[in-house]
């Protein structure tokens, strides 16, 4: 039974710790919708052309989506090319370690 009762304790702890990382997780997006609102609300102010008091809400959600779903883009393109970054240093790298060296003798 004791063992039992570690390995329940242990996935509460697991619980706990997964509710924690989720929760951790819905507050960054909720402040990055918050800068992406009070972004486009800057846009508007700046933008003769524009009153924000004229702007409904739900337009200002969109765009607000909009520029989040763009930062979101943007990130994704830079960790794809460095993930092609690191394949190629680490092809290079193997590549190269074939000539080189090692105890007892060439590999």
């Amino acid at each position: 039974m004791s063992n039992l009762d570690k390995e329940i304790a242990a996935a509460r702890a697991r619980v706990e710790r997964l509710k924690e990382k989720k929760r951790v997780a819905e507050a960054k997006e909720r402040a990055r919708l918050a800068e992406a609102i009070l972004s486009v609300l800057d846009e508007i102010k700046n933008n003769e052309n524009e009153n924000a008091d004229q702007v409904s809400v739900t337009a200002l959600m969109n765009r607000a989506k909009a520029k989040i779903d763009a930062q979101n883009a943007k990130r994704k393109r830079a960790a794809a090319k460095a993930a092609a970054r690191r394949r190629e240093a680490n092809s290079g790298a193997t590549n190269e370690s074939g000539s080189q060296p090692v105890w007892g003798g060439e590999q």
